[in-house]
């Protein structure tokens, strides 16, 4: 009984340790997952910021050619003529 009673003893006593090391585990999963999420997050906004110039341009680029075409200019600027 005696025997028993300190294994079980000893075993509690070093489950805490185990959960130490498991808790520091996961935070340091949680930190990681989180940097990735922000990397993503940044490169999106990049990409987002990229495309609404290149919106922007495409957009401008069709306004001057309606603009030409409105003016008497019916051959236009086709760039990729």
């Amino acid at each position: 009984m005696l025997k028993i009673s300190a294994v079980e003893t000893a075993k509690e006593n070093e489950r805490g340790v185990v959960d130490i090391e498991t808790l520091t585990q996961t935070q340091n999963d949680l930190v990681d997952t989180l940097q990735q999420t922000l990397q993503i997050q940044q490169e999106g906004r990049a990409k987002r910021q990229a495309a609404e110039q290149e919106l922007g341009k495409m957009e401008e680029d069709l306004k001057n050619h309606l603009l030409d075409y409105t003016h008497g200019n019916m051959q236009g600027k086709n760039p990729k003529a």
